[in-house]
């Protein structure tokens, strides 16, 4: 079967074949590829209303709803009957094709992995310590030249023990960090990878395919977008990886990458809907222990409505 190259196609695939595993993990690659696969899957979704032609696989686990409950979560925010319905359609419709294909589908091994919520400290065999974050994976790569480690997923921070002679290297979507000995996080959204220096000095390369590097010092910070673009910023070193404390800082940071981090946190799917949301200025600290909470306070603070359709389903939305 040829690969499905729109959102209409993957759908009428996923449709006729449910139970292809390869198929799944197809659509999950595609779907991560660009935002506009994201927004056009979500709009094809909708349109064909399948709340009406499907039976969502995943009904028994839905508690019971009730046409008296307020289902908006944002302070002073109403939802009338028909905006209920089109908000339900929305959420059956994703618990079928999302739930159902992000949670069943192998996003690939790694040497170590962590789940929702879930810290994780790793001692490696030069003595360096990686502390990862929830829905993180990492692979090891140790040669004789240098120690080499690739962030698949999620964030992690770094104590580097300092080996003059073998320089230690994180590849995060083709940015490559380069330290002898340092701390520092690594952050990987969908939208950029975000690197923060606590101590020492890291050199990075935004796009491995140029020989251009960024010196960041204690307390520098850089974005660097998928095209490779960056921006660099200055950060308070006692806010670099707070999250280990259950602490989440950020300073005018895009929408959509505190999304990102805080979905790892999040006990179930959060649905952003609108064009721009994601693009708009952040700052604030969150509890980690109440992503709830933080979802509700990011969205307050871009003008959206948030609406709690499920039990573990959360859209947020600019409408």
């Amino acid at each position: 079967m040829t690969e499905p190259e729109k959102a209409t196609e993957w759908l009428l695939a996923l449709k006729d074949n449910p139970d292809d595993t390869k198929l799944k993990a197809d659509f999950t690659r595609w779907y991560d590829q660009t935002p506009e696969h994201a927004r056009d899957w979500i709009k094809t979704v909708h349109t064909y209303k399948l709340m009406g032609e499907t039976t969502p696989e995943f009904t028994h686990e839905w508690a019971p709803q009730t046409t008296t409950n307020n289902t908006s979560i944002h302070p002073g925010t109403k939802i009338d009957l028909f905006k209920k319905k089109k908000w339900t359609g929305l959420a059956i419709a994703a618990s079928l094709l999302l739930i159902a294909l992000f949670t069943e589908t192998d996003k690939g091994t790694a040497d170590f992995s962590t789940g929702q919520g879930e810290n994780r400290s790793i001692n490696l065999a030069d003595g360096s310590r990686v502390y990862l974050g929830p829905h993180s994976r990492l692979n090891i790569d140790y040669t004789d030249r240098y120690r080499g480690v690739k962030l698949l997923e999620g964030q992690a921070f770094f104590e580097v023990a300092k080996k003059v002679e073998h320089p230690f290297r994180v590849m995060a979507n083709g940015t490559q960090i380069s330290v002898l000995g340092t701390a520092f996080d690594v952050n990987l959204s969908n939208h950029q990878t975000a690197v923060k220096v606590k101590e020492g000095v890291v050199r990075v390369k935004p796009d491995f395919s140029t020989q251009e590097d960024e010196i960041l010092k204690k307390g520098d910070g850089i974005s660097v977008a998928t095209d490779g673009s960056y921006k660099r910023f200055i950060i308070s070193t006692d806010y670099v990886a707070a999250w280990r404390e259950g602490r989440f800082v950020v300073n005018d940071r895009p929408a959509g990458e505190v999304i990102d981090t805080l979905r790892r946190y999040y006990n179930g799917i959060v649905l952003v809907h609108g064009e721009g949301l994601e693009n708009q200025p952040v700052s604030g600290m969150y509890l980690l222990d109440k992503p709830d909470i933080a979802l509700k306070a990011v969205g307050q603070t871009i003008g959206a409505k948030l609406y709690q359709i499920t039990p573990w389903m959360l859209v947020i939305s600019a409408n």
